[in-house]
C-alpha cells in the first residue's frame, strides 16, 4: 500500500509536469502563430498601401500623358490625319491592355490551381505520416503493454520513466511537425514573393519598351512637322501672287481647324471616359481577387485550427483511456501478485519441511546455472535445423531425443515444429526404417513426438493430415505386434502401444474415425491385431499362474490371476504442460492399448 501511495505520488507529479510542459508548449506556439499573424497583416496593409500609391501615381501620370496629349494635340490640329492615327494606336493600345487582363486572369486560376493540387498533395503526405506515426505508436504500446507484464512490480519506476521518455518523444515530434508546416508555409509566402518580383520586373521590361515606342512615335511626328513646314514655305511661295484667294482659304482653314478642335476634344472626352471605365473595373476586379484570397486564406486557417483541436482532442481521449486501462491493470496485477504472495506465504507455511525446503534450493541452483543453448527455444532450433539439414544417422537421433521433451512441455514448440514442415520429415524416417534396434529407437522417439503434437489441439490436425498417415501406423501395429520369443520384445511392445495410442488420439474426432472405416481392410486388420494380442495376453496370464502354482506350492500361498480388462469409454488426454489433478497417463498395457483404439473406432470384438 505505501509503494502505490509513492507511485501515485509520482504519478501525480509527472501530470502536474506533464501539465506545466503542454502549457508552456501551447502559449510558445501561440506566440508563434501570433507573430506570423502580425507578419501576414503587415504585409497586407503595405500591399495594400503600395497598391494605393500606384494606382495614385498611376492616375497622375496619365494626368499629365492627356494635358501633354492635349497640348501636342493644339499644335498638330492641323493634320487630321494624325488625329486619325492617334486613336487607332489608342485602340490597340485598349485592345492589347484588354487581352493582358484576360492573360492576366487565366494566369492567377492556374496558380490558384497549382496551388490547390500542391495542397492535396501535401496534404496526403501529411495523412500518410500521421498514419505511420500512429501504427508505431500503437505497436510501441503493444509492446510496452507485453513488457509491463513480464516486469515485476519492483520496476514499476523504470516504467514510469520509460513513458515519460515515450511522450516527451511524441511531443517534439509535434513540435518539429509544426516547425515544419510554418517552414512550408514561409516557403509558399516566399515563393509568392519572387513571383511578384518576376510579373514586377515583366511589367517594367513592358513600360520600358512602351516608352521606347513612345519616343520612337513622338520623333516621327516632330521629323513629320518639320518636313510640313518645309512644304508650307513653299507653298507660301508658291501663292504670293494669289494672297486674296489665299485669304479665303485661310478662313475656310480656320473655320474647319475649329470644327476639327472641337471634334478632337469630344474625342478626347470619350477617350478619358473608357480610361475612367477601365481603372475603375480594374480596381474592382484587383478588389474581389484580393478578397477572395483573404476569404480563402481564413477559411483554410480555421479548417487547420479546427482539425488540430479535433485531433488533439482524439489523442487525448486514446491517452486517457491507456492511462486508465494501465492504472486498472496495474492495480489488478498488484491485487494478484499480492494474493499470489499471500497464498504462497500461507502453503509454504503449511506444506513446508526440510526435504522441500532443500528441493526449492536446489531448483534455484539449477535455474541459476542453466545456460542459454539449454533453453527448450534453443534446443528446439538446434534439432529441427539437424533433422531438416543433416542426414547422419547420429545427427537425426540426437534431434529427435531433443524434440521431445520440448514438444512435452512447450505448445510453442509444438507449432514451431509443425511450420517447419518436420512432421512429414518424421513420417518418412518412420517410414524408412527397418526392425533393427537403432531404427525402433528412432521410431519410438518419433512416436512420441507424434504423440505430443497429438494431444495439443492446435497440431493435431497437422498429424492426420500427413498423406497416409493412418495406414502407416496400421503397419506399425502390424510389424510390432508382441510374439513370444521376440529378442526385441520390449521396444517393440513400447512402440506397439504408442502407435495404439497415437491412433486413439488421432481417431477421436468423428469425421476422421469414419474416413478410417471406409479404408479397404482397416477394421479387419484391427481386429486381427486384436486377437493375437490378447491370445498373447491369455497365454501370459496362463504362464503367470503356472509360476504362481508352483511358488504357492513352495511358499504354501497363491495370488488370484489378474482379470482381462473390459472395454471402457474412450478418455480424453490433455498435453503435459496442462497441470491437472486428474491428467491422463501414457498406456503401457498392449492388450489396453488395442482396446482404447478398438473403443474409439465402436469395433465390436
Amino acid at each position: 500500500m505505501k509503494s502505490r501511495r509513492i507511485l501515485k505520488q509520482r504519478h501525480h507529479a509527472a501530470s502536474v509536469i506533464q501539465r506545466g510542459y503542454r502549457t508552456y508548449s501551447e502559449h510558445k506556439q501561440y506566440l508563434k502563430m501570433k507573430l506570423s499573424v502580425l507578419t501576414i497583416q503587415r504585409k497586407y496593409r503595405s500591399t495594400v498601401a503600395a497598391k494605393a500609391q500606384r494606382s495614385q501615381y498611376l492616375e497622375m501620370r496619365s494626368a499629365a500623358i492627356i494635358v501633354q496629349a492635349a497640348y501636342r494635340g493644339q499644335q498638330v490640329r492641323k493634320e487630321v490625319a494624325g488625329w486619325h492615327q492617334a486613336a487607332t494606336v489608342i485602340q490597340s493600345a485598349f485592345r492589347k491592355h484588354r487581352e493582358e487582363v484576360k492573360f492576366q486572369a487565366l494566369r492567377l486560376s492556374a496558380i490558384i490551381i497549382q496551388r490547390y493540387y500542391r495542397a492535396c498533395i501535401l496534404q496526403r503526405q501529411e495523412r500518410e505520416k500521421f498514419l505511420k506515426m500512429k501504427q508505431s505508436t500503437i505497436t510501441l504500446q503493444a509492446a510496452f503493454r507485453g513488457w509491463c507484464v513480464r516486469r515485476d512490480i519492483s520496476r514499476q519506476n523504470e516504467a514510469a520513466i520509460v513513458i515519460q521518455s515515450f511522450w516527451r518523444g511524441l511531443v517534439q515530434r509535434r513540435i518539429f511537425q509544426r516547425k515544419r508546416e510554418t517552414a512550408v508555409k514561409l516557403q509558399r509566402g516566399v515563393r509568392a514573393l519572387q513571383l511578384g518580383r518576376l510579373e514586377r520586373n515583366n511589367y517594367t521590361r513592358i513600360r520600358k519598351a512602351a516608352i521606347t515606342l513612345q519616343t520612337h512615335c513622338r520623333g516621327w511626328i516632330a521629323r513629320r512637322q518639320v518636313l510640313e513646314r518645309a512644304k508650307a514655305e513653299s507653298r507660301l511661295r508658291f501663292t504670293l501672287a494669289i494672297f486674296h484667294h489665299l485669304c479665303a482659304i485661310k478662313i475656310q482653314r480656320a473655320l474647319r481647324a475649329h470644327w476639327a478642335l472641337e471634334s478632337a476634344k469630344r474625342q478626347i472626352h470619350s477617350v478619358v471616359t473608357i480610361q475612367r471605365w477601365v481603372r475603375a473595373r480594374q480596381q474592382r476586379r484587383q478588389y474581389l481577387e484580393d478578397r477572395r484570397k483573404v476569404v480563402i486564406a481564413q477559411r483554410a486557417v480555421k479548417r487547420w485550427l479546427a482539425r488540430r483541436h479535433k485531433v488533439a482532442s482524439v489523442i487525448q481521449q486514446a491517452v486517457r483511456k491507456f492511462l486508465l486501462l494501465r492504472r486498472q491493470k496495474r492495480v489488478q496485477q498488484g491485487i494478484v501478485k499480492a494474493q499470489a504472495l499471500w497464498r504462497g506465504h500461507c502453503s509454504r507455511q503449511l506444506n513446508d519441511n526440510a526435504k522441500v525446503v532443500k528441493l526449492r534450493h536446489r531448483l534455484r541452483k539449477v535455474t541459476a546455472g542453466v545456460k542459454e543453448e539449454d533453453k527448450l527455444c534453443n534446443k528446439t532450433s538446434s534439432a529441427l535445423e539437424y533433422l531438416l539439414r543433416y542426414k547422419h544417422f547420429s545427427y537425426i537421433l540426437e534431434a529427435l531425443r531433443n524434440l521431445g521433451p520440448s514438444t512435452r512441455l512447450s505448445p510453442e514448440c509444438c507449432e514451431r515444429l509443425v511450420e517447419s514442415g518436420a512432421t512429414n520429415v518424421i513420417f518418412t524416417l518412420i517410414r524408412s526404417c527397418n526392425r533393427s534396434v537403432p531404427c525402433m529407437d528412432i521410431i519410438t522417439y518419433s512416436i512420441q513426438i507424434l504423440l505430443n503434437l497429438s494431444k495439443y489441439h492446435k497440431t493435431i490436425e497437422a498429424v492426420y493430415s500427413v498423406e497416409n498417415s493412418v495406414e502407416m501406423l496400421l503397419d506399425l501395429l502390424q510389424r510390432y505386434r508382441e510374439k513370444a520369443g521376440d529378442k526385441v520384445a520390449e521396444k517393440g511392445g513400447s512402440i506397439f502401444t504408442k502407435a495404439c495410442f497415437l491412433l486413439a488420439l488421432l481417431l477421436q474426432d468423428k469425421h476422421r474415425s469414419v474416413e478410417v472405416m471406409k479404408l479397404p481392410k482397416a477394421l479387419d486388420r484391427i481386429r486381427s491385431i486384436y486377437h493375437l494380442t490378447a491370445r498373447k495376453n491369455k497365454m501370459d496370464a496362463e504362464r503367470t499362474v503356472m509360476k504362481q502354482k508352483v511358488n504357492a506350492s513352495v511358499n504354501g500361498s497363491f495370488a488370484v490371476p489378474a482379470t482381462p480388462c473390459k472395454s471402457r469409454p474412450v478418455p480424453k488426454f490433455a498435453p503435459e504442460w496442462v497441470l491437472r489433478k486428474n491428467t491422463l497417463r501414457d498406456i503401457v498395457d498392449p492388450l489396453r492399448a488395442i482396446t482404447l483404439v478398438a473403443n474409439t473406432l465402436s469395433i465390436v470384438l
